[in-house]
């Protein structure tokens, strides 16, 4: 007869030793964590219109355990009702309604965006606000490769322009993987404060995602970053400081 122990044997010793088996783990929601990267491209320039304005570059990141993905559902010809997307660690998803909305690009961009997705504003260094970015809406896909070293972030890019959809278009899906970032460029149309009525000086200007909480996230305290500058008279504004980034 074999030396061997039999699995009931084993059973019994760990029972008896006290020793319980660890339970399997269970499923839990991976979030993402939506912020902002460095605010970059700053420049005092003027519209066609002879307006002067400030144009500057914007980055929404995600930096958390799960995808950003929001989903899009036609309620009439220039709106989408807004759902987004959770996912869980087995891989399944719930939809969750949020009280934004979508709207149709008018802005030579031709597809949907998130309505206020982010918010830029500009203020004086007493707090007084004395602008906010005619730049509205936001369509976001995989563009920026932020931080590839978060666990779940892709090498490539997996949420593509395509998702933003047409005019014609019932539903889309748009998303922002683990890891990646959406550029906003300095030359987009809209994607500038109006100065006219502001004076010279020392101003910060100020975005933040997802100021209306909308989106489940891992950190609602990151969705904000600054930078402090100086509007001058000639040249380019002078850069005096920077908030933090994610």
């Amino acid at each position: 007869m074999g030396m061997g122990v039999g699995r009931c044997t084993v059973a019994l010793l760990v029972g008896a030793l006290g020793f319980t088996a660890a339970p399997a783990a269970s499923a839990h929601e991976v979030l993402p964590d939506l912020s902002m990267a460095k605010l970059i491209d700053l420049q005092q320039t003027r519209l066609s219109d002879g307006r002067p304005v400030l144009r500057f570059s914007t980055t929404i990141v995600n930096v958390g355990a799960g995808a950003f993905e929001v989903h899009g559902a036609r309620t009439s010809p220039s709106e989408m009702s807004q759902t987004q997307r959770i996912f869980d660690s087995t891989g399944t998803f719930r939809d969750v309604v949020t009280s934004g909305t979508m709207v149709f690009g008018g802005d030579g961009h031709n597809h949907w965006h998130v309505n206020n997705l982010a918010t830029s504003e500009l203020f004086a260094l007493n707090g007084n606000k004395v602008g906010t970015s005619n730049k509205r809406g936001f369509c976001f896909w995989d563009n920026i490769k932020y931080r590839l070293t978060l666990l779940g972030a892709p090498r490539s890019a997996f949420y593509q322009a395509a998702g933003c959809g047409t005019l014609d278009s019932s539903a889309v899906a748009m998303g922002l993987s683990v890891g990646w970032g959406d550029e906003y460029a300095a030359t987009v149309p809209d994607q500038y404060i109006d100065l006219t009525n502001v004076a010279l000086g020392r101003y910060r200007l100020q975005v933040t995602v997802d100021l209306q909480n909308w989106f489940a996230e891992i950190n609602e305290a990151n969705n904000v970053t600054w930078v402090d500058l100086q509007l001058r008279k000639q040249g380019q504004p002078k850069i005096l400081g920077y908030g933090p980034v994610a």
